[in-house]
């Protein structure tokens, strides 16, 4: 495989991304367009950096929760689906429950658990661990539950336990179902913790965003929003990043 082809998944959305930017520039640059309506991406480059301390002392905060809610969520998630796949009556009790509970939109969660949790990055976690909790241990459940049934009839013909058969058999065949729902949890923790900052927060780039639209600072807001860009593609990258190792410490 040469270097182009190798480095095509990174170049064509760089090349397609450049070219918005350009074509955005020149759009705003030849209709005039209101600065406080829609800046220019150099306003928000400028923007970016004239305000950087300010933008990453609130991305500090917002990163922090982030990265403790997913770890919390992955935690939850990995450890009550599998719990799950030891006993049949205990998934039949909770399974639906955890589905019902789902299908309640996440945002009607969030003033309970800033009354249950209080006003500062308490509520924040818990929010982000709620909302990133489920897809986890829905593609933990599924992946299981994907696991060749063979192998696990040979396991138990050579008397093996069933936490020895989870450990050698079912954690292996469920990781790509995991890392899957990993994707998706951190993209969903970044967006908790950020409708926390939204509604009860005095910091954080959601706190940022609200008190840079009171102001009127569309540029600023824009900084912030890229700044979340960035920080959502460094946690996906490290998802990524351990799916990779992992699959390699197997072999594939």
């Amino acid at each position: 495989m040469t270097t182009v082809a190798r480095l095509r998944p990174l170049l064509l959305p760089t090349a397609f991304a450049i070219g918005l930017l350009l074509l955005w520039q020149g759009l705003v640059v030849a209709f005039n367009y209101p600065k406080v309506i829609l800046p220019a991406p150099s306003d928000i480059a400028a923007a970016l950096t004239g305000n950087f301390a300010v933008i990453w002392q609130q991305t500090v905060p917002t990163m922090r929760d982030t990265l403790a809610g997913f770890a919390l969520a992955t935690v939850f998630g990995i450890g009550l689906a599998s719990l799950l796949s030891f006993s049949r009556l205990l998934r039949d009790a909770i399974y639906p429950l955890v589905v019902v509970i789902q299908l309640v939109p996440k945002i009607a969660w969030t003033p309970l658990f800033i009354v249950w949790a209080g006003i500062g990055w308490p509520s924040r976690l818990a929010i982000a661990t709620f909302i990133g909790f489920f897809p986890i241990f829905i593609a933990m459940m599924a992946g299981v539950d994907s696991t060749d049934r063979s192998l696990v009839r040979l396991c138990r013909g050579l008397t093996a336990t069933p936490w020895r058969t989870f450990w050698l058999v079912r954690l292996p065949a469920s990781m790509p179902y995991l890392f899957a729902g990993l994707k998706i949890a951190i993209t969903l923790a970044v967006i908790g913790v950020i409708v926390a900052e939204f509604i009860s927060s005095s910091e954080g780039l959601g706190f940022l965003i609200l008190k840079s639209a009171a102001l009127l600072q569309t540029d600023l807001i824009l900084a912030a929003i890229t700044m979340l860009c960035v920080i959502g593609l460094a946690c996906y990258g490290a998802v990524h990043a351990g799916e990779v190792a992992v699959r390699r410490w197997h072999g594939e």
